[in-house]
């Protein structure tokens, strides 16, 4: 059909290329000859205005070019006008408005100027010319949708970056991810509403003018000062400057930046109808401008210009460069710029006879708008995925914690963690610690593996707290004590919360073992103390991630794994269960425990029964096996079953009862033994879970405390003379903090072990892994610590601290504790002395 090749060149020129595709010039396509004929074809670009930015313009009907210039792009010009069918916000012209609205203030009477107006009246009048034509203009419901599009633009490019921004820096400031995403929500908020101000004020895109190729703007020449140069300007170069800017507003509108900008999504080009464009009529000379700033300057501003004339245009041929031999360094120059921007000249002339009438067809199908669409998923995506994980990292536990029996558990932040309020004050001095680290410092990262939370409306549970406020006590200490040393290397302390009773360990050793995985300086884990199948579990998962461990206080043989198959990875400072029942079983066999209990006496050993407990267990086995005079067994679960436990063990004719549980109970066992056991003068026996709860009781009122047993420690807990680990520990703690001093120790010595290491490991030359060098300087280690001296077995893979010291303490109501005999026991002998006093 005759209209069909100009439908289709028109459809051809008007779809954008693929994303990533190079953009070719449009041409400005002319229609010659019969006037009808010429009129009609080029009136087929009317069927695009659906589709795409669409203007008509006829050429006779408007006195000069900044006219038909306002009817494209002015407040209410048709360019700027949305259109259904692209589903973007129509193109913003900026530059152009500005450039109008500059020469609109010319031959205006500023009142008190004088003749001619004097400069600084005349730039005062502009500036609250400015000022009222913005605020005006804000008042119309057109420049209100393009101030919320700027608004979206600036969102679209500052809640990603923030997101990006907070997601890189999380391993940056442990505890701290809550507030980390808070800031990067509201920073993403404030700066993008300041980028939209300037977007809509105008001067980011006034930066242009200083490289226009007309009027340039001057280095240092203020805004205001160039509104009223380009209305004293002559007519011609305001023109050309205003053609210009609304090329360069285009291309701005259509440009594949960086940032998801709407010039991704636009898949096709404005379309300009130009009616009779005859010379010495307005629309020719804009569709002349058009030609010579293209050919002239290289300028793209993507618009396909469709016009129709009797009289075809001419194209002035380019001049060639030329100037003097003094200039030759300048004119090379000149043309080589001129070489890259020139191109073929953008006219497309096309000769319609009068014959040749276009007949109207219905090929102009509808595209499916995957470009738009994808864009605006593009977009939804990049404000969804920051937001989303924002509300992620906030809401509940957050993205790194896992939320088990209302407990925040694993590595993550602190503050949706919520620690113990025993154990808080000691984490936030940690992690008060971490940000004195000083950027660019070689950092070397321990974590702390034990419960920081408990269940809410837990009973019970202080000694617990207290004991793991004690072990991070020693931590502290010693990550100062190690920080303030004048070595480039600092020592980082991370907390993986395994929840109540290490109940969810083995998802907290998951967690460590992730973290490992992307962060290198991430050297080993301590902690580990209590001995339960979930600890087990815990050690086998960090086991398969090379990770060394150093446990504190956990005592059982099952934790290091089956005999065949130890963990070559674990590290433990205290006497494991075997060697605590061989020194218990010759004190009761040979050295005697306690006034008129005598040798051998009968022993009841009351032990927690309880899903994955082992310490109580293990060591009520290993007695009743060891013990050669009379023994019993009695369970309980809890503190209502400990009374009648209790009560049938003393019933039972013992002289002892071996109390294998944990100090959560220490009350409920000291009202059990008084109510069944002490009129009996059964003397009480308790394991070393309960010695950081024995020693605070008595420490927190030395004349007035109930506590009378016997009780199995792992330390020195009487007041004596302190080693310089115990004094760098209680110098660190002060008086305010409410801590088990007996784990305080233990922690100091588990952090003192790795940085030990972590020195050894920095004096081998070639050393790589530095994991790898810790566990290898691991091995062997000995040092004197704050709980004596440590002596880890060389062993490929038995690693258990040797020549460890056990104690026999007494205390009676309201008297100090008492040691009575200390031990280092081994396989063969309990190796039992008088101690020191």
């Amino acid at each position: 059909m005759p209209n069909q090749p100009v439908y289709q060149v028109i459809d051809e020129a008007v779809r954008r290329p693929p994303p990533f595709a190079r953009e070719s010039g449009l041409p400005i396509m002319v229609f010659t000859g019969d006037r009808v004929a010429a009129g009609e074809a080029a009136g087929t670009a009317e069927r695009f205005r659906g589709r795409t930015p669409y203007a008509e313009i006829d050429a006779g009907g408007f006195p000069d070019v900044p006219a038909i210039v306002e009817r494209l792009a002015g407040l209410q010009g048709m360019l700027a006008t949305w259109v259904r069918g692209t589903m973007l916000p129509p193109p913003r012209f900026p530059l152009t408005q500005f450039v109008l609205w500059a020469w609109g203030r010319r031959g205006i009477e500023i009142p008190g100027a004088g003749t001619p107006p004097n400069p600084v009246a005349k730039r005062h009048a502009f500036r609250q010319w400015l000022a009222d034509w913005r605020r005006e203009r804000s008042r119309t419901g057109r420049v209100r949708r393009a101030m919320a599009d700027y608004v979206g633009r600036a969102m679209t490019t500052w809640i990603p970056l923030s997101g990006l921004a907070a997601y890189g820096l999380q391993s940056f400031v442990d505890g701290l991810t809550l507030l980390l995403w808070g800031a990067s929500v509201a920073v993403a908020f404030v700066v993008g509403l300041v980028h939209a101000v300037l977007l809509i004020r105008g001067p980011i895109f006034y930066r242009w003018f200083r490289r226009a190729p007309f009027l340039r703007r001057g280095r240092g020449e203020s805004v205001i000062e160039y509104a009223v140069r380009v209305s004293e300007a002559a007519p011609e170069d305001v023109e050309r400057l205003m053609v210009a800017a609304l090329l360069e507003d285009l291309r701005q509108a259509y440009q594949r930046r960086i940032i998801p900008w709407p010039g991704w999504g636009r898949d096709t080009y404005p379309v300009m109808r130009l009616t009779d464009a005859d010379p010495a009529t307005a629309g020719r000379r804009f569709m002349e401008l058009v030609h010579d700033i293209r050919t002239g300057t290289g300028q793209r501003g993507p618009i396909l210009l469709v016009a129709a004339t009797t009289v075809p245009p001419q194209a002035i041929p380019v001049k060639p460069v030329q100037g003097r031999e003094a200039d030759l360094v300048a004119l090379h120059r000149g043309w080589r710029d001129r070489t890259r921007r020139t191109g073929p000249s953008p006219y497309l002339l096309v000769e319609v006879g009068p014959g040749e009438r276009p007949a109207t067809d219905d090929g102009a199908g509808r595209r499916l708008p995957v470009r738009p669409l994808a864009y605006w998923l593009t977009v939804v995506a990049l404000l969804a995925l920051p937001l989303s994980g924002a509300v992620f990292a906030t809401a509940g536990c957050g993205a790194e914690l896992t939320r088990v029996a209302d407990q925040c558990v694993g590595i993550g932040p602190l503050d949706k963690m919520a620690p113990h309020p025993m154990v808080l004050p000691v984490v936030r001095r940690i992690e008060e610690q971490n940000a004195q680290i000083p950027f660019g410092a070689k950092i070397f990262t321990i974590a702390y593996l034990g419960p920081l939370t408990t269940q809410p409306g837990a009973r019970f549970k202080d000694g617990q707290m207290t004991a793991v406020a004690g072990e991070l006590v020693g931590i502290g200490a010693y990550q100062a004590s190690y920080n303030r040393s004048k070595s480039d290397w600092k020592m980082k302390v991370v907390f993986a919360n395994t929840g109540q009773d290490f109940a969810s360990a083995r998802l907290a050793a998951e967690s460590v073992a992730e973290r490992a995985e992307g962060d290198p300086t991430l050297t080993a884990a301590v902690g580990f103390a209590w001995s339960r199948e979930e600890v087990r579990q815990a050690v086998d998962v960090l086991t398969k991630a090379n990770l060394p461990m150093v446990s504190t206080v956990s005592t059982v043989g099952q934790i290091a794994g089956a005999a065949g198959d130890r963990s070559a990875y674990l590290f433990r400072l205290a006497v494991v269960d075997d060697l605590q029942i061989a020194a218990t079983v010759h004190w009761l066999e040979t050295l005697g425990t306690a006034r008129g209990a005598g040798l051998k006496p009968r022993v009841a050993v009351v032990w927690q029964r309880q899903q994955g407990e082992l310490y109580s267990a293990d060591l009520k086995e290993l007695f009743l096996r060891k013990y050669t005079g009379t023994g019993s067994e009695h369970p309980f679960e809890d503190d209502a079953s400990l009374g009648a436990a209790m009560e049938e063990a003393c019933a039972s004719g013992a002289k002892v009862v071996y109390y294998t549980g944990r100090a959560d109970f220490l009350s409920s066992l000291k009202r059990a033994w008084g109510a069944s056991c002490e009129r009996r003068r059964v003397r009480l026996l308790a394991s070393d879970d309960l010695t950081g709860a024995i020693a605070n009781d008595v420490a927190s009122n030395r004349a007035g405390h109930d506590t009378s047993m016997s009780f199995v420690s792992l330390t020195d807990v009487r007041d004596a003379t302190l080693n310089q680990g115990q004094k760098t520990l209680r110098q660190w703690a002060g008086g305010s903090l409410v801590y088990s001093a007996a784990h305080a120790a233990f922690g100091y010595d588990a952090a003192q072990a790795v940085g030990i290491a972590v020195d050894a490991y920095r004096t081998q030359s070639g050393a790589g892994n530095i994991r790898a060098g810790v566990h290898y300087n691991l091995r062997g280690l000995r040092f004197d610590g704050a709980t004596g001296t440590v002596s880890f077995s060389g062993h490929v893979t038995d690693h258990d601290a040797q020549g460890r010291e056990v104690w026999l303490m007494t205390v009676e109501s309201g008297e100090p504790v008492r040691a009575g005999w200390v031990c280092r026991p081994t396989a063969s002998d309990a190796a039992c002395t008088t101690p020191p006093r």
